[in-house]
């Protein structure tokens, strides 16, 4: 009897909570959309308005002119390079650490598994004096490599993924005469769509906003990222007005946001694949 009665509200207790932090997340998008149409000194006037009074329209062509056409550029070369090259290497070696017998193959995954849990900025300095001394400040190969290299969770996922294949299926096709290549191309990566998917999404949403390691390893404004072209919108010396700075950093959430409408059916089918293994 108590099961029963006791349902219904941690039913209505789950659903509640979850609006709650729906809406608590969705405040700050919320704020910063209807700040973006407002004009400048309505954004500053205190109590705020929780929508604007009158729509400025003209707003998102005035903050056209603080987005450095190189910087989006750069954003999207950074993110597209990063997730493609590091996607290939964390399918590949997570399925050589699942299924290929070679010497050393448990040592090399717990190195890989160690570093997972070594924090980033403990290897800044290192990996900037290594950038520094190969010459690659202000170079893609400075910006996009040591990225690329921080492969160890995906390696970790993928492997997981891979350990729960069946090994008949890849037997059967050896047997057939495939050879490795021929087993991972025709039949491995069809079947590796959930996590590929799954892992793209984080990997490009990642990419597209990271802001420390640009800003470290980029000193022109010709090798300037999204995300440190609209930095200096929001600092004390800035001279270009909160509704116009709230504005060219909506613009610059836009191409994420689009990414995610088109795609999020493959994204929900991969995390809930990627979840299920």
């Amino acid at each position: 009897m108590s099961t029963s009665i006791g349902h219904p509200w941690r039913r209505r207790f789950h659903v509640s909570a979850v609006i709650f932090f729906a809406l608590l997340m969705a405040a700050p998008f919320y704020w910063m959309i209807i700040n973006s149409f407002k004009s400048g000194p309505e954004v500053s006037a205190y109590p705020p308005t929780w929508w604007p009074t009158e729509w400025h329209f003209e707003n998102i062509q005035a903050a056209l002119v603080y987005l450095d056409p190189a910087a989006i550029l750069n954003s999207v070369i950074f993110t597209a390079v990063v997730t493609v090259v590091q996607l290939t290497l964390v399918v590949m070696t997570g399925f050589a650490m699942a299924k290929m017998q070679f010497v050393g193959r448990n040592v090399l995954f717990g190195m890989f598994i160690i570093t997972i849990f070594v924090p980033f900025q403990v290897v800044l300095i290192p990996t900037f004096i290594l950038v520094r001394n190969l010459n690659w400040i202000d170079t893609f190969m400075g910006l996009t490599i040591p990225v690329i290299a921080q492969t160890s969770f995906g390696v970790f996922i993928f492997r997981q993924f891979y350990l729960s294949m069946p090994n008949e299926i890849l037997d059967a096709a050896k047997i057939d005469g495939a050879h490795w290549g021929q087993v991972f191309m025709q039949i491995v990566l069809p079947l590796s769509g959930p996590p590929i998917a799954a892992y793209t999404a984080v990997t490009v949403l990642t990419a597209w906003n990271m802001y420390v390691w640009p800003l470290i390893s980029t000193t022109t404004n010709e090798m300037r990222v999204l995300p440190l072209a609209i930095a200096g919108l929001g600092s004390q010396t800035s001279q270009t007005p909160p509704n116009i700075a709230m504005m060219a950093v909506l613009l610059s959430t836009l191409p994420i946001i689009v990414f995610f409408i088109f795609c999020q059916r493959y994204f929900i089918n991969g995390l809930g694949g990627a979840l299920k293994e």
